[in-house]
């Protein structure tokens, strides 16, 4: 009689896990299968499967819409704005968790604020600051306009695992005569890489996934990123669902195989500093 409730919790759990994946993964599939079916087939019947793949779909969505151009720029975006995030926070979160700085919590909590602050109400002031120091319709703006937004979290993020290492390792990394470069290089980042790895997958998706400062900031054709370089695609080929089904598809390629790169330490970082 005491396994039967545990059994029950279990039972409910896996049923519940396995609605969630199915709700979180139909819409993809859906997606999927349209991009190899043709406009007529898709609104006749549109849970149906194709007579015939249409995989001259995917030419078109790479060929007539500059789809290279947008995912090559989405790309260095998002790889620049990652880098850049990773070599701030860093150095920030070691001096929040290790140093004893005096004003350590009130900093930390300024980061925080990041993390409150919506991206709606600072976007016109940041708009005229960037066109002001010309990085308006340039990578490098787009760049660092995302870094600053990930930043308070990736703080957040870092400075919690790093309050999990036990101080003795970095205070006998002191007493060798390392100083706080050689103790990040040698000691906190080799620690620290499932927490690394989770970080670069969250950040690559959301700088990734963007389309606020990419409307704002790269108005011109070719700087555009790929999910704004998507919302004019589909004006073009608005009789055409197929092919802005195949654009979608090609869209989460690289967000999908980053993840499976980094998937072994994804949920170690996640759960790193969980725990103190």
């Amino acid at each position: 009689m005491t396994d039967r409730p545990s059994l029950i919790t279990r039972s409910a759990g896996y049923t519940a896990l396995c609605l969630t994946a199915v709700a979180s993964l139909a819409p993809l599939v859906w997606v999927g299968v349209a991009s190899l079916r043709d406009s007529t087939q898709i609104t006749s019947h549109p849970l149906g499967l194709p007579d015939r793949p249409r995989w001259d779909n995917y030419v078109k969505a790479w060929t007539q819409a500059h789809f290279a151009d947008y995912l090559g720029n989405s790309l260095l975006i998002a790889a620049g704005a990652v880098l850049v995030v990773l070599m701030c926070a860093v150095p920030a979160a070691y001096a929040l968790s290790s140093l004893r700085l005096p004003l350590s919590r009130p900093l930390f909590v300024l980061f925080l604020l990041g993390l409150m602050i919506p991206i709606w109400s600072i976007i016109i002031p940041l708009f005229f600051q960037m066109r002001s120091a010309g990085l308006v319709n340039t990578r490098t703006g787009a760049i660092l306009v995302e870094a600053c937004l990930g930043l308070p979290f990736a703080i957040f993020m870092l400075r919690a695992f790093m309050q999990t290492i036990p101080q003795g390792i970095i205070d006998a990394a002191r007493i060798d005569g390392a100083g706080d470069l050689r103790i990040i290089w040698s000691v906190v980042l080799p620690l620290a890489r499932p927490t690394l790895q989770a970080l670069t997958v969250f950040e690559f998706m959301w700088s990734w996934n963007e389309m606020v400062v990419p409307l704002f900031f790269l108005q011109d054709e070719s700087v555009r990123t790929l999910p704004i370089g998507l919302t004019f695609f589909q004006g073009r080929f608005t009789s055409d669902t197929g092919v802005i089904a195949a654009g979608t598809t090609l869209a989460i390629v690289p967000v999908l195989a980053v993840y499976l790169l980094l998937n072994r330490q994804f949920i170690r970082g996640l759960t790193a500093g969980a725990t103190k």
